[in-house]
């Protein structure tokens, strides 16, 4: 009988926020990939085929280059998947997860997570402090800093 063999993650190859940052890289690029006609080249599959070929991009201080595999996608989502489904797991916490999941995934600003969810910066800077903490706590191989 084959056995299928799935590739170990290493989680010490980034703290809380660099699977986060990457995660999110690695969102942009699969959206990049995408668009609506199969063989139609877009906007976004225009720009993905100029950073395939190498060619030089405009420079962007927010731009994260991807560096991580689709399995190591896979292997973050289902652990924000897990904790955001769970029964188990307090609003609150729930909350302060999702302000740190739009400030490091959907690269926002503290300022800009404030408006979104109707709070000060300070407040959003805490419960994404908070939030790093509850992710250690949940999974002990994510490491803070």
């Amino acid at each position: 009988m084959n056995a299928v063999v799935t590739p170990a993650m290493d989680w010490t190859k980034y703290t809380i926020d660099g699977w986060l940052e990457q995660f999110g890289a690695w969102c942009e690029t699969v959206r990049m990939k995408g668009g609506d006609l199969p063989n139609g080249l877009h906007v976004n599959q225009i720009f993905w085929l100029m950073r395939e070929a190498g060619k030089p991009m405009g420079t962007s201080k927010c731009y994260i280059r991807c560096e991580i595999t689709d399995f190591e996608a896979d292997q973050i989502q289902n652990l924000l998947r897990s904790i955001f489904k769970s029964d188990s797991v307090d609003y609150q916490a729930k909350y302060a997860l999702m302000c740190l999941v739009r400030h490091k995934v959907e690269n926002r600003s503290l300022s800009a997570v404030a408006m979104i969810t109707n709070q000060s910066k300070a407040q959003v800077n805490i419960l994404v402090g908070c939030a790093r903490y509850f992710l250690h706590a949940h999974d002990k191989r994510l490491k803070i800093s």
